[in-house]
């Protein structure tokens, strides 16, 4: 049996964070929790996370500060924005930067285990 897929969950939100850990685990992959970008540069596990899914607005490193910072360090890990305030900036930023999706919040459950999915593959 192979090892669940890691995934880097980052949000301020401590019930987002809980959520999606659910949901990822109902997918038989491991979501590990972060309160900002900051926590999750820091952490011992960065190169052994196959996505990262990140809020875009937080206090401390927030997810457009976090994507600069993986991209400085070279990290190439899958980045999913999720943002409860979308503009075409912010999206064209992300984007252009290599996010792979841009997604709304509340995000529907289904679509972005399916992002996730297609990420990790």
């Amino acid at each position: 049996m192979s090892h669940s897929k890691l995934v880097a969950v980052v949000d301020d939100d401590p019930g987002v964070r809980g959520s999606i850990v659910s949901l990822l685990r109902s997918a038989g992959m491991t979501g590990i929790q972060f309160a900002d970008g900051g926590a999750l540069l820091m952490s011992q596990q960065l190169n052994e996370f196959a996505c990262i899914v990140t809020d875009l607005h937080m206090a401390g490193v927030d997810g457009r500060e976090l994507q600069l910072e993986l991209n400085r360090r070279g990290c190439a890990h899958p980045l999913i924005v999720m943002t409860a305030f979308p503009t075409s900036t912010a999206r064209e930023q992300m984007s252009g930067s290599g996010a792979r999706a841009f997604l709304t919040k509340p995000v529907d459950p289904d679509s972005l285990l399916e992002t996730v999915e297609s990420a990790v593959r």
